[in-house]
């Protein structure tokens, strides 16, 4: 165990620059990417299952809600229905804005992150569940100097050091890794220069990729939420480039990753995908800005992943379509509403590597000036697709190891002058 602790330190190290965030021997982590179902049993259960005990304290963190205790409130009853006693329940009151639900206002609680007696109750817990929202909520709740934690949050990696889960959606995951992406979209974040959070204000939100301290629950590389519905997939490889973190780990709506920290392995969950990003041996330039040989990964529900060998240890699919691909027709190369398998694992399964007619994939993304962006997938000699089809669900590919190249084009847009007479 021991030296287990000093290769993940080590990890971290190499990872960040900074060994600041203490790694957690024995806890897990459950990292959610967003719009959870109340109906998604396996991400709720795998939050209880994490706890060490049957009669566990849970504690729900609000600090990113705008509606802080209204959205507690919902969860808790959400635990409750999934068997946690209501008595076992509290809200932590941690936030930056009043919630217009309730009688009291709890942007007083702006600085309850600091008080060392908030801090002790926290120790009487052994599970944390933060709400989504605004990840820098969070920051300014318990993190508000880099490298520099309140008494709250010291107390929350006691917790999770002795074998404590900590769990979160949307803002909630995006705050687990340090650094932490706070903000940006994928056009944006590949074509405009990159900033600290601290540099932006309400009027400049331009779309460019933003970057902040996070709480560094998550020493492995950076996270990502939302990812696949919001086209995340650029921002977080200019996000891995610009900060040096090698890995990424994007997790889409409505499902999470589960990170056992005591064995360094990830488990996808859910109903839809994780995607690891690999730059560690990527090509970047800076002006503008291009990226070769990145390494994409798509985790279906189910699959195990190994954090420190980097590696698939576990899928329940069948073996490999290379050599046996479904599809023999080559795909259509380009972009937008027409085409077909948006989704990043079946664009990959059907139209790439299950399908013997292509090699190579463009897809291009474009705005109406002209200014386009080319993502190219690369079938790679270690690349491999898995399929399965389980009853009462869709198809699933678990995709391993396709190259990514992402540079700017220019394209030009030639629109036809419609007529009166063109609609007869």
């Amino acid at each position: 165990m021991r030296a287990l602790a000093i290769q993940k330190m080590l990890l971290l190290c190499w990872l960040f620059g900074s060994a600041a965030t203490p790694v957690a021997a024995d806890g897990t982590l459950l990292i959610v990417g967003g719009a959870l179902s109340r109906c998604n049993a396996a991400v709720h259960e795998a939050f209880i299952a994490a706890l060490p005990t049957a009669d566990s304290r849970v504690a729900i963190v609000p600090a990113a809600s705008g509606r802080p205790v209204n959205g507690a409130d919902r969860f808790a009853e959400t635990l409750t229905h999934y068997g946690v006693a209501a008595d076992r329940i509290e809200m932590l009151p941690l936030a930056q804005t009043d919630d217009p639900d309730s009688a009291s206002d709890e942007s007083s609680w702006r600085d309850n992150g600091y008080q060392h007696a908030l801090a002790e109750q926290i120790e009487r817990f052994d599970g944390f569940w933060f709400l989504g929202g605004d990840q820098m909520r969070i920051i300014e709740s318990l993190r508000r100097v880099a490298d520099q934690d309140s008494p709250a949050l010291a107390a929350m990696r006691r917790v999770l050091a002795r074998g404590g889960v900590i769990g979160g959606t949307s803002a909630g995951a995006a705050m687990m890794s340090d650094p932490m992406i706070a903000g940006g979209d994928s056009f944006n974040a590949l074509l405009l220069e990159p900033a600290n959070y601290d540099e932006r204000t309400a009027a400049s939100d331009d779309g460019r990729l933003y970057l902040h301290h996070g709480l560094g629950f998550f020493p492995y590389g950076l996270v990502d939420q939302h990812f696949d519905r919001r086209a995340r997939l650029g921002r977080l490889v200019r996000a891995l480039i610009e900060t040096g973190a090698g890995l990424g780990f994007a997790v889409d709506e409505d499902s999470a990753m589960r990170v056992d920290l005591g064995r360094g392995e990830l488990t996808a969950l859910g109903s839809a995908t994780v995607t690891i990003i690999d730059v560690r041996g990527a090509e970047s330039k800076r002006t503008p800005f291009a990226v070769r040989d990145a390494r994409v990964t798509v985790l279906a529900p189910g699959d195990r992943f190994d954090l420190a060998a980097v590696r698939v240890i576990s899928t329940e699919r069948e073996a490999s379509t290379i050599g046996r691909e479904a599809a023999e027709s080559p795909p259509h190369q380009g972009g937008g509403m027409a085409l077909g398998n948006p989704r990043l694992a079946e664009l990959l399964g059907f139209d790439l590597l299950d399908n013997a007619a292509a090699l190579q994939l463009d897809r291009y993304s474009f705005i109406d000036s002209g200014a386009a962006l080319r993502y190219r997938f690369r079938q790679l000699q270690d690349s491999r697709a898995y399929w399965r089809s389980p009853p009462g669900v869709r198809a699933q590919y678990t995709i391993v190891n396709v190259g990514l190249d992402i540079e700017p084009v220019q394209i030009t847009l030639l629109e036809t002058t419609r007529t009166p007479d063109s609609n007869r």
